[in-house]
């Protein structure tokens, strides 16, 4: 049967879905100036001659979107509500749609509410650090953290908790990117674990592949693919499949998945002791729906239209630290918004050459650069129930690594016994890196 009206959430605040179909736009503004059109084609010829990592190679500035990578999008409500489930097999449901919800947040609602072609970011600086909020009515604050904890290679950790709630959550994730036909593709790694204060189970996830399509026409939009998961402690899973539109026909921004009960250590594709509940398709961009194996009954699982996004909080640029995004990248930033391309260029230039001889100066003294709000551990020294979840999740997909970043002053370290310093440090990131976060942070 067909509920229309019904959604995963409670909508306890009377954020009700729609029941309607959501028409997905495709970006229509091209991003590339006139004036600076033959800059293009040169940096093409360079892009398809390349055979190493994209991220090396020096972006025009008329390609860059004016925010950091560490920069977030959230439906907060969403993450919060997760809190609101009572069994299980309602829990990872609700983690399913914060995760749609997420995904649009991060990777698509900026372009669509600009109507305007994707943009390259700027490559965090080592250090680096984002801090933002958002306020809801009925849950609260929800924060969020950021911290580029190292640079060779790239890695960027992050925290996120509303404390009304009793939702929180560490990640990192690092992306590696090459020229493929006339897309660019971007391989994630990474992880998010996500914890509740009011249940004893947890959630590990993956993350999905980008693929930034029509570069050659100077529009490009950002597509996902791959397969990713989310494993609970408790030995539930959810599967998505990300699709990218094929040549001749289909459609954009496509997903499906199931939800199902396995009890196995690790992980076998269409394992017969898989025990489907649910499964879910549509768009990420747009709606998708969840539907009951066992009833039928059909519903909402994520609707962008029908959720409201809260406005992020960010402090004024002259109250921030000098690390954080925007004072860090404010003078670029500046620049390409008044479209003086060339001093954007000259002061991202001189960044970098700071960094560079910031680099030199710790290599020349033997000084060891540390994170200052997170510090590593690797699966084999973490808590048993979570090594369990990510060896189910690595047979999977390798891309999740051995070991998390984690935030120095997250809520289950203090459940904990023994003490962040008791853990070992990685061997896939910088060693030793253990600090204590800052008390005004959090």
């Amino acid at each position: 049967m067909t509920s229309d009206s019904k959604s995963v959430s409670s909508n306890s605040s009377g954020r009700a879905s729609s029941g309607r179909a959501t028409p997905v736009i495709e970006p229509t503004g091209d991003i590339v100036p006139t004036a600076r059109s033959g800059d293009f084609v040169s940096f093409l010829k360079d892009v398809l001659s390349f055979t190493g990592d994209l991220s090396s190679m020096t972006c025009p500035s008329f390609l860059l979107n004016g925010i950091s990578l560490l920069e977030y999008g959230d439906y907060p409500h969403v993450l919060a509500e997760i809190t609101k489930a009572t069994s299980s097999e309602e829990r990872i449901k609700f983690v399913a749609r914060w995760f749609v919800s997420t995904l649009y947040g991060s990777y698509n609602k900026r372009v669509a509410e600009s109507n305007s072609g994707e943009k390259k970011p700027f490559n965090p600086i080592l250090g680096e650090q984002f801090l933002a909020s958002w306020d809801d009515a009925e849950y609260g604050e929800t924060k969020f953290i950021c911290e580029q904890v190292s640079h060779h290679p790239p890695v960027s950790a992050i925290y996120f908790e509303n404390a009304k709630a009793g939702i929180y959550g560490s990640g990192h994730f690092s992306q590696k990117s090459k020229f493929k036909a006339t897309t660019m593709k971007v391989v994630q790694e990474g992880r998010v674990t996500l914890r509740m204060k009011n249940s004893d189970e947890f959630y590990c996830l993956s993350l999905p592949d980008l693929n930034i399509c029509s570069i050659m026409s100077g529009k490009p939009f950002l597509e996902m693919s791959s397969t990713t998961f989310i494993r609970s402690s408790k030995g539930y899973t959810a599967e998505f499949h990300w699709f990218t539109k094929p040549w001749l026909y289909g459609e954009y921004h496509k997903f499906d998945g199931k939800v199902y009960k396995d009890a196995a250590a690790t992980f076998v594709q269409d394992s017969p002791a898989q025990k489907q509940l649910f499964t879910f398709k549509g768009k990420w961009v747009g709606e998708s729906r969840v539907t009951d194996v066992a009833t039928g009954e059909d519903s909402v699982l994520f609707d962008v239209q029908a959720q409201p996004s809260a406005d992020i909080i960010i402090k004024p640029v002259g109250e921030q630290s000098e690390i954080e995004s925007r004072r860090v990248w404010q003078k670029v930033s500046e620049a390409l918004n008044s479209g003086n391309y060339d001093v954007a260029s000259k002061e991202k230039t001189a960044i970098e050459e700071a960094q560079r001889a910031l680099r030199k100066t710790r290599a020349e003294t033997g000084e060891q650069w540390k994170p200052a709000m997170f510090h590593w551990v690797d699966d084999s020294s973490d808590e048993e129930a979570i090594r369990a979840c990510y060896t189910y999740l690595y047979s999977a997909k390798e891309s999740i690594g051995t070991g998390s970043w984690i935030y120095n002053n997250s809520p289950h370290l203090a459940e904990q016994s023994a003490a962040p310093s008791a853990y070992a440090s990685g061997t896939q990131t910088p060693s030793d890196a253990f600090s204590t976060a800052p008390s005004s942070v959090l």
